[in-house]
């Protein structure tokens, strides 16, 4: 779930300047005194079991400013609800809510829900969106060469690797699950996204090259409408913040007029994540995603396997890469630097704090021949973690990611980005 996020395309739109600290040190000074007013003991993850939360809310202000959305103003928060009082076989179940709204006059509002019955038995998961902002659209394929000059109202050129668009955007993807055996699920999940409003951004623009007016291919607006079944095995020690454990998901989904959808299309993926704890409260975390798009129409480019964004290989804008099918990778380290014995007020802010780093990969693909070791889109980068709630192990993550892909931002550039979340990218 977003906190804050800044993201940029050149060096220039990234600084980080007088104003924009000054927004960031605001942000940092309210957070801390949410969490310092909690009242909880600092300290590392109580030894014994602590008394559970059966309700619980915690509110964060999400501040932030950057070149497309201007001055962004909000709140974030997590609400925590025991389903099952006094029974800790029922994890706790968590809805988290975003709701920013910024001087451009863009507007998000987002809702992710994972909740549990006694003794988990059902299980429902998923996402409620309500978003007027701006996107990208980069094209189809794994090279991101579309070549696109914006003229602005002075008559300055600006040549860019995409087409900036606005829309309006309405998103609900339940997921409804029954175990059928300790840690295993299977349900129905439905999947409905209606895109609409949708208007490129530049008065005037043209194209550099014949390849890249194939971007007008891409559809955009519409209805998308899908049914499907998930399985999922899930034995992590945490569903915040894992020290330990093993995740894996299968999702199938069918497109079709026969639900209302303007697009027709199958799709089919399989995620698997391992959590090891080596020593201490380190987390050594690994991913790995396998999707399929099985169509012989277009498939609508927010459906499409995109690569990019705050939880998927950091560094990239989200939809940089994107085509039908994808295989990516990840793995993380996550090092707190929590520890019992220091008394000094000082260390009672110091020791929230931790470190991690990632390293990840992905390639999208129309046809499986045209998969390539050296053809992975390569991301890495490192970031802070400060810890909000020792019981439930949520964290703010601050995190810095640089794409290794050369021309990811154009000829001879780079993406990179600069993100800042609550709760950790998987």
């Amino acid at each position: 779930m977003c906190t804050l996020i800044f993201y940029s395309r050149r060096t220039r739109d990234f600084e980080l300047s007088a104003h924009f600290f000054r927004l960031f040190l605001l942000w940092l000074w309210l957070v801390a005194g949410a969490t310092m007013s909690q009242g909880q003991s600092l300290d590392s993850l109580p030894k014994t079991p602590a008394p559970r939360d059966y309700k619980r809310l915690d509110i964060f202000p999400a501040i932030s400013y950057s070149p497309e959305t201007k001055l962004t103003l909000g709140v974030i928060g997590i609400y925590y609800l025991d389903l099952r009082k006094g029974d800790r076989s029922t994890p706790l179940s968590t809805i988290d809510f975003l709701a920013v709204y910024t001087l451009s006059k863009q507007v998000l509002l987002e809702s992710r829900w994972e909740m549990f019955t006694h003794g988990r038995t059902w299980r429902t998961r998923g996402e409620l969106l309500l978003q007027q902002y701006p996107d990208r659209n980069y094209g189809i394929g794994n090279n991101a060469s579309v070549l696109v000059a914006e003229v602005n109202d002075k008559g300055t050129r600006d040549t860019l690797n995409y087409l900036n668009y606005n829309s309006n955007r309405i998103k609900f993807s339940p997921v409804v699950l029954r175990k059928i055996r300790r840690n295993l699920f299977i349900g129905l999940q439905a999947d409905l996204e209606y895109v609409y409003k949708y208007t490129v951004t530049p008065d005037q623009y043209f194209f550099l090259n014949a390849d890249s007016t194939r971007i007008r291919d891409v559809p955009i607006a519409g209805l998308r409408s899908g049914m499907g079944f998930q399985i999922l095995f899930d034995n992590r020690d945490n569903l915040i913040n894992p020290l330990k454990g093993t995740f894996v998901e299968f999702n199938d989904r069918h497109y079709g007029k026969w639900l209302g959808s303007d697009y027709t299309f199958s799709y089919y993926a399989l995620e698997f994540r391992q959590y090891l704890n080596p020593w201490s409260n380190h987390t050594l975390a690994l991913r790995g995603l396998a999707s399929l798009e099985s169509t012989n129409d277009a498939v609508p480019l927010r459906a499409l396997s995109r690569v990019g964004g705050h939880k998927f290989i950091r560094g990239y804008f989200k939809g940089t890469y994107q085509d039908n099918n994808m295989l990516a990778f990840e793995t993380e380290y996550r090092l707190p630097l929590w520890r019992d014995g220091q008394a000094s007020k000082l260390w009672q802010v110091w020791k929230r704090l931790g470190v991690a780093g990632f390293l990840g990969g992905a390639q999208v693909f129309k046809d499986p021949k045209q998969l390539s070791f050296n053809q992975f889109n390569l991301a890495a980068g490192g970031g802070l973690r400060i810890l909000l709630n020792p019981k439930s192990r949520s964290n703010i993550r601050i995190d810095y990611a640089i794409a290794l892909r050369n021309n990811s931002d154009g000829p001879g550039k780079r993406q990179h980005g600069f993100y800042f979340f609550l709760g950790e990218a998987f």
